[in-house]
């Protein structure tokens, strides 16, 4: 009997614990954020794709970020660097902690370093190229 009044007072502990933590506060990520990102791509065509920001040889991208809406903890915004604009979507994590986004031809992690600051892993593979690269986009003032 003592087991079974064990176990159950270790499963609410864990229940409550967990819905403590996915009930985190949603940061807002709602505006400008430059982006310098280091990284690289391959080509797998004879050129790069035109969605694509990175050209070959490129190691180092500057753009920008505008996150234009938030929802909850959907996102919508662009993504802008000298060859173009590419618009995106995510979701940021129920902890409040990482986004998870989709452009148009690729994919990029956030790790939410603190209200102005995002570290972010980004790749895609096409027929005409891949790209893998590391970055922080700092909010603008």
């Amino acid at each position: 009997m003592r087991f079974r009044v064990a176990l159950a007072l270790l499963f609410s502990l864990i229940l409550a614990a967990s819905v403590a933590l996915a009930g985190g506060k949603i940061p807002s990520l709602v505006g400008k954020w430059n982006v310098e990102s280091s990284g690289g791509m391959m080509l797998n065509a004879e050129k790069e794709g035109k969605e694509t920001h990175w050209t070959a040889g490129q190691k180092v991208l500057k753009g920008q970020i505008d996150i234009s809406s938030q929802e909850d903890r959907f996102v919508t915004g662009t993504y802008t660097s000298a060859r173009g604009t590419e618009k995106f979507i995510a979701m940021i994590t129920p902890d409040g902690k990482f986004m998870y986004a989709s452009d148009t031809d690729g994919f990029f992690d956030c790790k939410i370093a603190n209200k102005d600051t995002l570290e972010i892993v980004y790749r895609h593979v096409k027929a005409t190229d891949s790209v893998v690269a590391i970055g922080v986009a700092k909010r603008q003032k």
